[in-house]
């Protein structure tokens, strides 16, 4: 049987460790959604956005192999390193480039703008509209 060949990666760097490359293919992204209980990639990536020490462990024992993840953990200190491990982990996960992810952003955030615009003018309309309409008081 052929192993999957669809694969993302990302580099965990943290103090006082040498870089890690954190890859994750399909079956490691099943084993997560197992483990966290997961039935999508949203829900997947809902949960690892949590950043709760827990989960995050179990992930890289996951994906870097429990050996691995136990002797890299010790170096996983405060936010800034559970935060790294996120971005390493939800990056794999996700497949796309930090080039790709960054477009993405720029289009969700684009997408928000224009519906905040949006919602702004059906705001000022109707604010406009009921301070024309005659008052029943007066």
């Amino acid at each position: 049987m052929a192993e999957n060949a669809w694969r993302g990666e990302r580099s965990l760097t943290l103090p006082d460790a040498e870089p890690v490359i954190v890859q994750a293919s399909l079956d490691h992204i099943a084993r997560l959604m197992a483990e966290t209980k997961t039935d999508t990639l949203d829900g997947l990536q809902e949960v690892l956005l949590a950043r709760r020490p827990e989960t995050l462990r179990a992930a890289l024992a996951i994906l870097l192999g429990a050996g691995q993840a136990d002797a890299l953990w010790p170096k996983v200190n405060g936010a800034s390193g559970l935060t790294a491990v996120y971005v390493a982990i939800s990056g794999a996960v996700s497949g796309l480039t930090p080039a790709e992810e960054d477009d993405a952003k720029k289009a969700q955030a684009e997408s928000e703008r224009e519906l905040q615009a949006m919602a702004l003018g059906l705001l000022a309309r109707a604010i406009g509209q009921s301070s024309v309409s005659p008052s029943g008081n007066g």
